[in-house]
């Protein structure tokens, strides 16, 4: 059960890393495809 329970923790707090790190990578969809050839 101990172990159980450090997997699910260690799942969460790899999930709130993951999430953090995307937000800060990704760009809005304004930025990404802002080219000659795309009107949004």
């Amino acid at each position: 059960m101990k172990a159980f329970m450090l997997a699910c923790v260690a799942t969460i707090a790899i999930a709130a890393v993951a999430v953090a790190v995307l937000n800060s990578v990704q760009q809005p969809v304004a930025q990404a495809f802002a080219t000659t050839g795309v009107r949004l």
